[in-house]
């Protein structure tokens, strides 16, 4: 088992006819290697969700981000996700499918795994900040380019939010009050006519 984690998603657009559905890329950054799992768009939604869950009174709350609380409520520990191969339906040839664990030890026992399916699985291992574990048959494709892009993208974020952050440290209560001065009578803002 190799840890993973969730690398991005891929939207094929409505209007291409294809077989092709929507899907996730996963991968392991001491391998540089990867996988896809394919799913659909509304599953994609859901795995954004639960990297920053908000709680919106009145909503339906979804299992995979009230499972974890209701374990440790009971005295389990999450451990973590595995993601593991299982093969097809026989005469299904879409290839092999994964099949998602959560990994939980009550106490004084061994672990026990709680089937669900892939998608599931990242949304608990994600929503919950656990390890997300695959199987090493999974890790197929070279995700080095992808790994690139992240660090590159995350270090443009960083000299941007470092760069404000100095910008902010410069701002003093002279630069208020002189733009307060200056705005047209009766706006409101800065993009006020």
């Amino acid at each position: 088992m190799r840890q993973v984690a969730l690398l991005g998603a891929f939207e094929i657009a409505p209007e291409l006819e294809t077989p092709v559905r929507d899907g996730l890329i996963l991968g392991s950054r001491r391998d540089s290697r990867g996988f896809v799992i394919e799913t659909s768009r509304e599953n994609i939604e859901l795995i954004v969700t639960a990297s920053n869950p908000t709680v919106v009174e009145g909503m339906p709350k979804r299992l995979t981000l009230s499972v974890g609380p209701m374990l440790e409520r009971l005295g389990a520990e999450l451990m973590r996700v595995e993601l593991r191969s299982i093969e097809p339906v026989p005469g299904d040839s879409g290839g092999s499918y994964v099949q998602g664990f959560l990994v939980v030890r009550m106490p004084e026992k061994r672990p026990m795994r709680l089937s669900m399916t892939a998608t599931e699985a990242i949304q608990v291992a994600i929503a919950h900040r656990i390890p997300m574990l695959a199987e090493a048959s999974l890790l197929q494709l070279d995700v080095s380019q992808f790994l690139d892009e992240i660090d590159t993208f995350a270090t443009q974020v960083e000299a941007e939010n470092d760069e404000f952050r100095s910008f902010v440290d410069q701002v003093t209560p002279t630069d208020f009050a002189r733009y307060l001065k200056d705005r047209p009578e009766g706006s409101e803002g800065p993009e006020a006519p």
